[in-house]
């Protein structure tokens, strides 16, 4: 069962969608879900909580993402950015976040980050004045739209250290990286 597990977790959501073009993300996960054993609606409800980490602003970046569900489960993903600011990681950990989320079915979600800056802009505080910054705040709202109900929660950078991990693991092996 933990093969099996660990192929549904690591397979290829956009190929096999086009493998099978009838197919919809929904009907994929409870295909996943129901050969692993695992209940969709463990995931109905989630905490994703995101960070994005540059060596250089710009330099070699990477996105992390903790994603966990009620009953415990845990998926930890990274992702190598290649050269970006930090700002711009940690919308796209944010945006690779809600994307598995929503693969997982997940309805409601909370998520936290240590970026006051996306926080605040996702709440509506801060406009977002940054040309570059602005698609993807806009992917990112597009994303929201998936679930039923999103939250962002500031958090201070101590409670954030497995995102922040795995943004770090991924810029190290410059590559994907799932724990």
């Amino acid at each position: 069962m933990r093969v099996l597990r660990h192929l549904a977790d690591t397979l290829d959501i956009e190929q096999t969608l086009e493998a099978f073009p009838g197919m919809t993300r929904k009907v994929l996960a409870g295909i996943i879900h129901g050969v692993t054993g695992t209940d969709q609606s463990t995931w109905s409800t989630a905490v994703l909580s995101v960070d994005g980490a540059a060596r250089g602003n710009p330099g070699k970046a990477g996105a992390g993402v903790v994603l966990e569900a009620a009953d415990g489960s845990v998926l930890r993903i990274g992702e190598y950015l290649g050269e970006a600011t930090n700002n711009v990681a940690e919308y796209r950990a944010l945006i690779l976040g809600m994307q598995k989320a929503a693969e997982l079915g997940v309805s409601k979600l909370k998520v936290r980050s240590d970026s006051e800056l996306i926080v605040k802009q996702l709440n509506g505080q801060y406009r977002v004045k940054s040309p570059h910054l602005q698609d993807l705040y806009f992917s990112a709202i597009k994303a929201i739209s998936s679930f039923e109900k999103v939250t962002f929660t500031h958090v201070p950078r101590e409670q954030n250290k497995e995102a922040d991990r795995m943004a770090n693991l991924a810029v190290d092996a410059m590559g994907k990286v799932e724990l």
